[in-house]
């Protein structure tokens, strides 16, 4: 198969984890808005005025609850709810801001959650405490110095030196240093990029591997066509997630001879992916699709030391695959609508909702401003 990847010139300097659809809602009564938060477990644009009541950033953002009046009865979620905690409120919902992607900076100890807006707005990251959960800062995301950067912001992951920013078909590089001294209100400019035969709807850094992803829903989200394959349990797969090592000094993946680099594995998807977390053997994915459709929170086991599945060809390698279908699931948990990115610290699952955004607030079925904090146990 024809090498699929491109690398595009990292940036001088190299020292430098999808909006949802409308779809039918489910039968309901209201149920009130859940308990009060808990602490988590561990060219700039013009600020948008503040609500009522909190003072807003540099950049115009506000952490408050977003006023969601009625939620619906779904008994599918119960357990879910009756297991998972509110976590930190998601800054910027009351001005504009539709969360993606989730991540952890372990040395800060700081939540990294990014955003797109609507209207040709920059998309933008919002910092939080992990031990109080509040605010931080917020900051814009550049192309370049002159150039904001407004796309999907789908998936944002950290590996040891830089944070990851994912969509459309590439993975954008932050160097953590800037990201720590960057003041509130300012703009990020991003230091690099790598594409991706993939969609890019999210990353995942784990282990010393960076993984791209990507959403698959029929014509309206459609993958690679050499994507396509038939797994251990006979269910079709459309979606890829190409896992790449970085290397030890660089925290760069690796490119071969002065080529492009080559993923070292790949990891065949079900449809309707939207985050993934990584650790050892564990694998989470977050699959959603829809404004009243339920999440679902899938646990995998999977090693990569085991045989793999198959191979396809990239260029001149050979690379492995493993299929996270039927046969490595460990368990399966539903969860209220339009669920993102997520991350594990401390043995908590933080897992990220886009449906406190104004632009599904009111026509979600089950609408959620704050993070969620799930426990899991092996």
């Amino acid at each position: 198969m024809k090498n699929p990847l491109r690398y595009i010139a990292l940036l001088a300097g190299f020292g430098l984890v999808l909006s949802g659809c409308v779809s039918s809602p489910q039968a309901a009564k209201p149920a009130a808005p859940s308990q009060p938060a808990a602490p988590a477990a561990e060219a700039k644009d013009k600020p948008a005025a503040a609500a009522p009541g909190q003072p807003a950033n540099a950049l115009g953002i506000t952490q408050e609850e977003a006023g969601i009046k009625l939620r619906v009865d779904i008994p599918e979620i119960k357990p879910f709810l009756q297991k998972a905690k509110n976590g930190p409120i998601v800054p910027g919902l009351l001005q504009g801001g539709v969360p993606q992607g989730i991540a952890y900076l372990p040395e800060q100890k700081w939540i990294l959650i990014s955003y797109y807006r609507e209207g040709g707005k920059s998309s933008f990251m919002s910092v939080l405490d992990a031990g109080t959960g509040k605010l931080v800062k917020s900051m814009t995301f550049n192309k370049t110095a002159d150039q904001p950067y407004t796309g999907h912001a789908g998936g944002i992951t950290a590996s040891k030196k830089h944070v990851w920013l994912s969509s459309d078909k590439e993975v954008n590089m932050l160097n953590i240093d800037d990201i720590v001294k960057a003041a509130d209100g300012s703009s990020l400019v991003f230091a690099g990029s790598v594409k991706s035969s993939t969609r890019a709807s999210f990353t995942s850094y784990g282990d010393g591997v960076l993984w791209i992803g990507e959403f698959a829903q029929g014509a309206s989200y459609p993958t690679d066509k050499a994507h396509y394959m038939t797994g251990p349990d006979g269910k079709e797969h459309k979606a890829w997630a190409e896992g790449f090592k970085l290397d030890g000094n660089t925290d760069l993946p690796a490119a071969q001879n002065g080529a492009a680099p080559v993923p070292n594995y790949i990891l065949s998807l079900p449809d309707r992916i939207q985050g993934m977390y990584v650790s050892k053997d564990n694998i989470w994915l977050s699959e959603s699709y829809g404004r009243n459709n339920t999440s679902t929170l899938h646990h995998m086991k999977l090693s990569l030391a085991d045989k793999p599945h198959a191979n396809v060809t990239i260029g001149s390698a050979a690379v492995p695959v493993w299929f996270l279908d039927g046969k490595n699931v460990k368990d399966t948990t539903e969860m209220p609508p339009m669920s993102e990115g997520l991350f594990e610290l401390n043995g908590n699952l933080h897992i990220l909702f886009e449906s406190g955004a104004s632009t599904y607030r009111s026509s979600s079925s089950y609408a959620l401003d704050r993070i969620q904090i799930l426990p899991w146990s092996e």
